[in-house]
């Protein structure tokens, strides 16, 4: 057999509207509803921790189900699935969001935010649920493209491996890599928002999601842009982070 194959190039149409839907979202309260900058950084933090806590919950492991019961194919099994794990999600991705977003707690304090007018616009709160319901949905494709549809009482590991999994954690430690860059260089946003203003780097937040989905939609090519980055061991995925996302999968899938 050969060695497993590297990252595909351009993903599919879903995963890139997916992607588009998540990275998109966060500016809409920047450029439609009043250049709130702190509601901007917040939901932009919120979003790459969901990248996190998707890269280690797509990620397979050996014990994972290869073969589904008949009855996880139906549609409302489906969007019942795709609930449970966006919300499990969007609770992880909160508890990572106090350090992540913590250049965004900073920034707002020193601007006087009322956090309490903030918290209380619906328009934030429905950025934040599209962007859990698309994190949600873009893990349930996920597992369905790697399991088989079984019969009645099959074993869970009837159907065979889909693909290398090898290779699905090779991936898995580029694409993380790829996050800890992203926050590398949201930092450096936070840093340029707040100290000219966001008028003065209006467009920055529009580039910033453009690399977002650039990266979610051609992986292949950023793992050339920085190939140190992937290279064994160099960026350890946080344990608390695996256990929390593979908690989830395993219950949201079933």
């Amino acid at each position: 057999m050969s060695g497993p194959p590297a990252p595909s190039g351009l993903q599919s149409a879903g995963s890139i509207a997916l992607a588009l839907v998540r990275h998109v979202l966060p500016l809409v309260p920047f450029y439609f509803l009043g250049g709130n900058t702190t509601s901007y950084l917040l939901l932009t933090a919120f979003d790459l921790a969901l990248g996190l806590i998707l890269v280690v919950g797509t990620t397979r492991d050996q014990k994972d189900p290869t073969t589904v019961d008949p009855r996880a194919a139906l549609l409302v099994s489906r969007i019942t699935a795709t609930l449970v794990l966006s919300l499990f999600f969007g609770m992880v991705a909160t508890i990572l969001l106090i350090p992540l977003g913590m250049p965004a707690f900073i920034f707002g304090s020193a601007a006087g935010v009322d956090w309490i007018a903030l918290l209380s616009r619906s328009g934030f709160w429905l950025s934040a649920g599209g962007m859990m319901l698309a994190a949600g949905i873009r893990a349930q494709r996920s597992f369905e493209s790697v399991t088989t549809v079984g019969e009645l009482g099959t074993s869970p590991k009837a159907a065979p491996v889909v693909g290398y999994l090898a290779a699905d954690r090779r991936n898995s430690k580029a694409a993380y890599a790829a996050q800890v860059t992203l926050i590398g260089t949201y930092v450096a946003l936070c840093y340029l928002l707040s100290t000219f203003g966001p008028r003065a780097v209006f467009i920055l937040p529009a580039l910033y999601a453009a690399l977002l989905v650039f990266y979610d939609a051609r992986p292949d090519l950023v793992q050339r842009i920085f190939p140190d980055l992937w290279r064994e061991g160099k960026v350890p995925v946080s344990k608390n982070v695996t256990r929390s996302a593979q908690r989830a999968k395993r219950r949201g899938v079933r």
